[in-house]
């Protein structure tokens, strides 16, 4: 048990020891802050930390249920990024000719800024209907007396913002399951075919593992990228989550609030990222992230 209670500790310092520089970072960007706005003096211009968290404080539970929305459309764009990358980057990264069909095509639609596309995705699920894969009541409810289970639902599903957070998610997984899979070294194509090992068997225990490196390291893009796509796709073209609050915020002219809004995106995002890379690490074999 004393061994197993060092370990914690020597974990826990080595975390607090790696987390240290952000602390730090995130200290000197609220003083900034904070010395900027005092400088101006005019909190429709830059708004002081006060007046921000004052503004929090007033729609607290609108914001409590807006970030949820929009982190349960992440952690589906999220998901659905990752699966599919990895499949399809699988099977073309397998399949020459397919390969060379689809990369420009790839590239092509990689090139076209994704804002431009936002508007179509929530147009094709407003016509064709998403999917809902399952409900639940959010933090809201329990953290607010006034609000009501009702108002709290969350729904999980597949719509128009949480595939365009997957379309946009989705590149850095594909590119980089095709380039890991196609740099496997000289010597384990020899071991495969002395093993007579099938095509299939030369993926699933050589070339998978080859990319995976790759594939762990794209995820921490992923998830920025798909944080990015949800957030932009309620920007454009939705009327709910936490994208939406800015532009409410913008109409209303209320910098207060809408410092407030990025400041909470910036924070939940930086918590689903470091969320994302410890899960990374904990499934993934040792050496397969840094």
């Amino acid at each position: 048990m004393s061994g197993l209670s060092e370990r914690q500790f020597a974990l826990a310092k080595r975390w607090i020891k790696r987390q240290f520089p952000t602390l730090v970072t995130g200290v000197l960007f609220i003083v900034l802050w904070e010395v900027i706005a005092r400088v101006i003096g005019n909190n429709r211009i830059v708004a002081d930390i006060g007046y921000t968290v004052s503004s929090l404080q007033a729609q607290a539970d609108t914001i409590v249920v807006r970030v949820s929305e929009t982190f349960s459309s992440v952690i589906v764009a999220f998901i659905l990024a990752v699966v599919l990358g990895v499949l399809l980057g699988m099977v073309v990264a397998e399949i020459y000719t397919l390969r060379q069909m689809t990369m420009p095509l790839i590239i092509f639609a990689y090139a076209v800024p994704h804002p431009v596309l936002a508007p179509m995705f929530i147009i094709w699920f407003l016509v064709g209907g998403s999917f809902t894969l399952f409900t639940f009541t959010g933090p809201s409810a329990y953290i607010f007396p006034a609000m009501t289970a009702a108002d709290a639902q969350i729904a999980i599903g597949i719509n128009g913002v949480s595939t365009f957070g997957a379309w946009v998610g989705f590149f850095p997984v594909f590119i980089s399951t095709i380039t890991g899979m196609n740099e496997l070294e000289e010597r384990y194509q020899h071991l495969g075919t002395v093993l007579g090992a099938t095509r299939w068997q030369m993926v699933k225990y050589f070339r998978f593992w080859r990319a995976l490196p790759n594939i762990a390291s794209s995820i921490k893009s992923t998830v920025q990228l798909s944080i990015v796509g949800v957030i932009v796709a309620e920007f454009i073209a939705s009327s709910s989550g936490i994208g939406y609050q800015i532009i409410l915020a913008w109409k209303t002219g209320d910098l207060g609030y809408m410092f407030g809004v990025v400041l909470v995106i910036m924070l939940v995002s930086y918590t689903f990222f470091q969320l994302a890379v410890w899960t990374v690490k904990y499934v993934t074999p040792p050496g397969s992230t840094t």
